[in-house]
């Protein structure tokens, strides 16, 4: 039985070289380009670690252990191999146990030693607090991988006897069930996805142990049946003059089915993202844009083309672009939480309400053009520093839309609401250049408001033309390559002649003023919540105190986002009521149970100053 596995481990040398490889080139990578005596745990563990499961890291860890699973059978029936094995003095059984066993050992000796590997990069890393190991929930985790290991195995030996079509209806079952998580937010412990599933107690991780031992179960029943096939299965040899071609043909089958199976299932996911419903999409060019619109939108767009191009020429001016690329402007969108998102040279915008051609609209195009401008001006640096700058990003093209298409009373707004956060929360340029931090702490939106009033005070001190010379100076060939958070603005503003310190201090100026000399707008604070169950609602109760106008708003609002599984949705938003106005103010949020993914949740209370 020894000797059998020990035989077993040498074919499965190819996929040691495999594991080595890519272990050596992510180390290599890291080491190489980062800085990691600064790495802390969470920086090591990254989407491993977040709440819920990634899709991304699920898929490659199974298609890793596939390899290997997948390569135990075939091979020996298809050459003939397994009847030397047979000839041994050892049962068919024995032989199906050895196989099995040496391959999940071998992945069980790999994950323990990249587990080791994690542990000593972090221990060049001196801090004690940030340095700081979790040993528990490590041990948690190398237990879950090994039993995910355990699983894929079954599931390899298993499919591996149908060969091609084993192959493709796996790959079925795991790109529909991310397919169904987009579309409806499914989740439940017949998804492998749920395997990885991450909660936490506190700082220690809880496993999913009503998934991990459904699929532990449901392998070991694989692994029966895989028994039954594999011993009753006889050899395929070879016979005498066949071709080279008729032996690599199971190959070449096995490739083309694998590229249809995934074209033809990331086809339909692209035309489930595109949300295409609305009637025939049409194509209208303008100067600098390529629309795509539909067709009960066309009087809209038509209205929206008197400017825009005027607004993109005045935007690339006032930047002093190097490029002036075309952009493909989808406006077929139906988003419910964006009205227009923006990427390398393309746009998706919402123009599906009905309404014409309002200031929204063009400050929205004028503002994803922003986006734009920043990829190309910055030779695409700017994402890689996407935590650092995400502020300005936003700040920005903030900035510029509001210069090209002027709204006092939004912009006033704006800023008074930006203000009000900043003083009441402290908010300092070290959060707001960590973009992860600030949105785990705050609204989002605020980056909009804050990062426009940071814009301005750039200007303020280095001049309109300091926004597009510092997109090219991210952008240089001698940008240092891993600075983030102040040392990265440091740098970058150093080298177009200006200073942080400088910018920041007028920031700070500003963001006092506009908060000293708002007279408008009622901005209470929440105090004394409480969060409690009623029937199948959750019910969130809240003190209300005036600020120094005196004035209560008239609408509050909860927002509420689930710990989703594989794919993020769209966070409800749903409105409060008074309950009381003596001897205090006190407001009201039902939330239904429903609308909450998981057992774990995040909320935010707020209202319309």
């Amino acid at each position: 039985m020894i000797q059998l596995m020990i035989c077993q481990l040498r074919q499965l040398t190819p996929f040691v070289i495999l594991w080595t490889a890519l272990v050596v080139i992510f180390y290599g990578i890291e080491l190489s380009t980062g800085r990691v005596d600064e790495l802390s745990y969470l920086d090591w563990c990254g989407p491993a670690c977040s709440v819920g499961s990634s899709s991304d890291v699920v898929l490659f860890t199974i298609f890793l252990y596939m390899i290997a699973a997948y390569s135990l059978f075939p091979r020996d029936y298809d050459e003939s191999t397994i009847d030397f094995l047979r000839s041994l003095p050892v049962s068919r059984g024995q032989i199906f146990v050895a196989k099995v066993l040496a391959a999940w050992l071998l992945i069980c000796l790999l994950i323990a030693a990249e587990f080791i590997l994690h542990g000593l990069a972090l221990s060049l890393n001196t801090q004690t607090i940030t340095g700081q190991y979790y040993w528990y929930n490590e041990s948690v985790f190398l237990l879950r991988y090994n039993l995910f290991a355990f699983v894929i195995v079954a599931h390899g030996v298993f499919i591996s006897w149908f060969r091609t079509l084993g192959l493709i209806l796996y790959l079925v079952y795991l790109i529909g069930l991310i397919a169904l998580e987009q579309a409806y937010g499914i989740t439940g412990p017949y998804s492998i996805f749920r395997f990885f599933n991450n909660e936490y107690y506190g700082q220690k991780i809880m496993m999913d142990w009503w998934a991990v031992s459904t699929h532990v179960l449901a392998a070991i029943v694989l692994l029966a049946i895989s028994y039954t096939l594999w011993t009753r299965t006889d050899s395929k040899p070879r016979l005498p003059g066949t071709s080279k071609f008729a032996r690599f043909l199971p190959t070449i089958a096995a490739f083309t089915g694998f590229m249809l199976v995934v074209l033809t299932m990331v086809g339909l996911l692209m035309q489930a993202g595109s949300n295409d419903n609305r009637g025939n999409v049409q194509q209208l060019a303008s100067t600098h844009y390529q629309f795509a619109y539909h067709l009960n939108d066309e009087e809209q767009l038509i209205e929206l083309i008197q400017y825009a191009d005027d607004d993109y020429q005045t935007l690339a001016s006032f930047l002093d672009a190097s490029e002036q690329p075309n952009i493909q402007a989808d406006m077929t969108s139906q988003s419910q939480h964006a009205l227009g998102l923006a990427s390398y040279k393309k746009i998706r915008m919402v123009l599906n309400n009905g309404e014409s051609v309002n200031p929204v609209f063009r400050r929205v195009l004028s503002h994803e053009t922003a986006h734009v401008f920043q990829t190309i001006e910055s030779n695409r640096k700017l994402s890689k520093a996407g935590n650092t700058v995400g502020f300005f990003l936003e700040g920005m093209a903030q900035y510029t839309s509001f210069i090209i298409v002027p709204d006092t009373q939004t912009r006033t707004s704006n800023w008074a609401i930006s203000s009000v956060a900043w003083k009441r929360h402290n908010i300092t340029f070290d959060i707001l250049s960590n973009r992860a931090a600030f949105e785990s702490l705050y609204d989002p939106e605020l980056l909009y408001g804050i990062g426009d009033i940071w814009v301005d005070a750039m200007v303020t001190v280095c001049g309109e033309s300091s926004i597009g010379d510092f997109l090219r100076s991210t952008g240089g060939e001698k940008a240092p390559p891993a600075i983030n958070g102040t040392q990265y603005w440091r740098y970058h503003l150093q080298n177009i002649g200006c200073e942080l310190e400088q910018v920041n201090h007028i920031w700070r100026q500003k963001m006092q003023q506009i908060n000293e000399q708002r007279e408008d707008g009622a901005f209470p604070t929440f105090d004394n919540v409480a969060v409690s169950k009623r029937d199948n609602l959750l019910v969130i109760k809240a003190d209300v105190t005036p600020d120094k106008t005196g004035l209560l708003p008239q609408r509050y609002y909860i927002r509420v986002q689930g710990e989703t599984r594989l794919a993020k949705t769209v966070s409800p938003i749903l409105t409060g009521r008074q309950t009381q106005t003596e001897p205090t103010v006190q407001v009201e949020f039902t939330v239904p149970l429903q609308e909450i993914e998981g057992n774990r949740f995040r909320y935010q209370i707020g209202y319309d100053p």
